[in-house]
Parts: structure tokens; sequence; C-alpha cells
């Protein structure tokens, strides 16, 4: 894994940001001693709301196959936004909840990354075939109404915000999976 991790931070290149908040880089920890399974929450007990987010903090880039499960995290994406229970804010607070500073902060570049998908999905510059592929067959992306989707991704980002989340991930380009998605 270390070996990985060094030749994909070698291929990507970068420098590291400045523009780094001290209270909240003392607590984010992207470093050769931790790896990608440390960043990823993954509750106890999970209901389907639950199942939905850990979808979308398990999304992958840079491999076989990462388009298709992009697109599976996409669709869980829409499918937590178009919830009718009422119970998606709860759910992601509870998530939230069990979460330490690292994993929050992951967990808000996957959603961002995860949302670019789901937009272009429904905005139809991504193929929505690619879903068929996925798994996600199924899925009925033209009842998605593009308007809850906004508003989960307003309400999200608020908690993030809230719970102190500064995207520290973006001061670290030469780390993967970071490097994949920044300049």
């Amino acid at each position: 894994m270390a070996v990985l991790m060094a030749v994909t931070m070698a291929a990507c290149g970068n420098e590291p940001a400045s523009n780094v908040d001290k209270n909240q880089s003392a607590q984010v920890e992207y470093s050769d001693e931790s790896s990608m399974t440390d960043w990823i929450y993954v509750p106890e007990n999970a209901d389907e709301l639950t199942e939905m987010l850990i979808t979308i903090d398990r999304n992958v880039y840079g491999s076989a196959g990462a388009s298709l499960q992009q697109a599976n995290a996409a669709v869980s994406l829409m499918k937590f936004a178009m919830d009718e229970s009422g119970n998606a804010e709860e759910a992601f607070t509870n998530y939230l909840d069990g979460m330490n500073e690292t994993q929050k902060d992951f967990f808000s570049f996957q959603w961002q990354q995860v949302l670019k998908t789901a937009d272009a999905l429904l905005d139809g510059s991504e193929d929505p075939a690619i879903l068929e592929d996925a798994g996600d067959a199924d899925f009925d992306i033209e009842a998605v109404d593009k308007a809850k989707v906004t508003a989960i991704n307003e309400t999200v980002t608020e908690l993030l915000h809230e719970a102190g989340v500064t995207d520290e991930w973006s001061n670290h380009p030469d780390t993967e999976p970071f490097c994949y998605v920044l300049d």
C-alpha cells in the first residue's frame, strides 16, 4: 500500500497548497501513516439512508471500474435527496456525529465529487446508460427532482461547515485520491 501511495503521489506531482486552517489541520490527518480506510466512516449499524451515505463515502478514483462506482455513488446521493421519509437530515447528522475530524473532511471531499457526477447525469453531460453497467438499471433518473438534490446538498454542506469542516483535503493535491481532482 505504501508503494502504491508513493507512486501515486509521484505521478500527481503537485505541491500542497498553503492556505491551511491551522486548527483544522491539527485534527485532520492525511499522512503516510494513515490510509483511505481510516478516512471512511462505517457505523456498526446502518439503516437504508446510512447505507447510501456509506456508498458515497466509499467512492473511488483512478482505478478500473471507478466510473461505475462513481455512478453508483451518484445514484445513492440522488436517492438520499429524494427520500420521502423525512429522515435524511437526521440520518446525515447521526452519521456525521460518529466521525472523527479526518472522516468528516474526507466525506466532504467524497460528497463534492459524487455531487459532480450526479449533476452530470442529471444534465446529460454524463450518459445515463452507465447506470446499467453500474448495477442501477432500474433507477429512474427522469424522476429525480434537481431541486431536491440542490436542497440536500445545501443542507449537507451547511452541517459539514457547522461541524468545523474546512475542506482540508484541498490542501493535499499530492495525496491520492485528491490528486485526481485537483490541478
